[in-house]
This record gives C-alpha cells, sequence and structure tokens, in this order.
C-alpha cells in the first residue's frame, strides 16, 4: 500500500511524493494545506501580487524558513523547470534566486 495523503482542495489522493505541503500565515494564525504541484502553483501564483508587495515581519530564528521559504520550496522545481525553457541559468539544486522567481510569478500573472 502507497501511504500518502488526499488533496486539500479536491480530494484527490496524493502518494508522499505528489504532496506540496504549503505554510502560511494570515491574521496571526498559521495554516497548513497539502496540494498537487498544480494546485499549489494556482495557490502560490494567486498569493504572488500580496507577497511581492507585503512587507516581510521580523523573524525569530527559524520560524522565517517556515513562513516564507516553505511554500517556495514546494514550487522550485516547476519554477526551475520554466527558467530552464526560458534560458535562464539556474543551478540543479539549492535555493532558487529571487530574481528568478519573481520573474516567474510575472511571467505567470493572469
Amino acid at each position: 500500500m502507497i501511504s500518502g495523503t488526499d488533496e486539500d482542495i479536491d480530494g484527490t489522493p496524493l502518494t508522499n511524493e505528489q504532496v506540496n505541503t504549503v505554510r502560511f500565515s494570515v491574521d496571526g494564525s498559521n495554516y497548513v494545506i497539502d496540494l498537487s504541484e498544480d494546485n499549489a502553483t494556482r495557490f502560490l501564483e494567486l498569493l504572488a501580487p500580496n507577497v511581492e508587495t507585503a512587507q516581510p515581519t521580523p523573524a525569530a530564528g527559524k520560524s522565517h524558513a517556515w513562513a516564507t521559504g516553505k511554500a517556495r520550496r514546494s514550487n522550485s522545481r516547476r519554477i526551475r523547470e520554466w527558467a530552464q525553457s526560458q534560458s535562464i541559468a539556474v543551478s540543479d539544486r539549492g535555493t532558487v534566486p529571487k530574481d528568478i522567481v519573481q520573474a516567474y510569478y510575472e511571467a505567470h500573472a493572469s
């Protein structure tokens, strides 16, 4: 039996490899949602204009990575593939540079 979870938006069963866990905070409450790659991309694209204009808050300890990095990391493979298709140099591992992430979201804004 393959362990996994159900996608939180549409209920589709996902294997552990297919789950994109997105963590976010709104009005002081922290949330976590398990999404397919497509729904994670849609979710992050909807948030992108707000994230780009928002003021980051100072982070204490490792909470900064939880609040900002986790959501982007879940989408890094798609951003890397897009960058490579645009002939933008990006490494296969590590953090995707902010300018590439921003360019990705700008290219995919509706």
